[in-house]
């Protein structure tokens, strides 16, 4: 026995509603995750419900591609129907040995997050794109973070420096390829360049906030990291204390 028309339109109703609902709270949480400005993402929500033109209708034809298109959100779409996106962040690349040093500096915090959680998946991705952004120019990680720096972005940023200084070689051996980060190519220099960086982000907007978040995994990279910078004369017990008091683990 068939429902009741008035029945039946109330339920599709229902069902459309909680379709859109969902469209657009998909859009809102991707386009929270891109960290996009209020424009793009009113864009991006207002939008959600649409689906390309050129899709057929019936679902039983349509193709595994076809429903993938279909269950992508409209904005991925450009209007000549060709998959597109927002536009990436400069220099937002997957990165590797070879080309992170040919990334851009970031010039705000926003386009350096959006690399960091795009592009930078591996510890080794993190340490060398942090060389770029850090390393190479004092002042720079301040101002990036001069409002905040949330405790989560305060324990990935040490625990990739703690993590990439420590695994470095002590000594070159002879055919390697010669370290290099930051500009400095010798691990003492590389360390003199990671300490100013630790410094720095103590200057951070509510650094002592975010230093009280570090978890205990990452306060023992701190204590094996300042404990390599001491081993390999990069700096004195003096700063070495001063870093082990500024993050806790004194």
């Amino acid at each position: 026995m068939s429902a009741p028309p008035k029945v039946s339109r109330e339920l599709q109703d229902a069902v459309q509603d909680d379709a859109l609902r969902a469209a657009r709270d998909e859009a809102k949480h991707r386009a929270v995750r891109q960290m996009e400005g209020y424009d793009v993402f009113k864009n991006m929500v207002s939008v959600a419900h649409l689906r390309p033109r050129n899709l057929p209708g019936d679902a039983s034809l349509m193709t595994a591609a076809d429903r993938a298109a279909a269950r992508a959100p409209a904005f991925s779409f450009t209007p000549e129907g060709r998959a597109s996106g927002p536009a990436s962040t400069p220099g937002a690349t997957r990165l590797n040995a070879a080309d992170a040093t040919q990334l851009c500096a970031p010039s705000t915090a926003i386009e350096f997050e959006k690399t960091w959680r795009r592009s930078c998946k591996s510890a080794d991705a993190r340490w060398r794109y942090l060389g770029v952004t850090a390393g190479d120019s004092t002042g720079r990680i301040a101002k990036l973070f001069k409002v905040e720096i949330n405790g989560t972005v305060l324990s990935e940023l040490v625990s990739a420096l703690a993590a990439g200084y420590v695994a470095l070689p002590q000594e070159e051996t002879e055919g390697e390829t010669q370290v290099e980060w930051g500009g400095a190519n010798d691990v003492k220099e590389i360390g003199k360049r990671v300490a100013a960086c630790m410094t720095e982000l103590a200057t951070c907007g509510r650094f002592a906030l975010a230093s009280k978040l570090l978890g205990s995994k990452v306060k023992l990279g701190v204590v094996a990291l300042v404990d390599a910078l001491v081993a390999r004369g990069a700096v004195d017990e003096a700063n070495a204390d001063h870093l082990r008091l500024t993050y806790g683990v004194s």
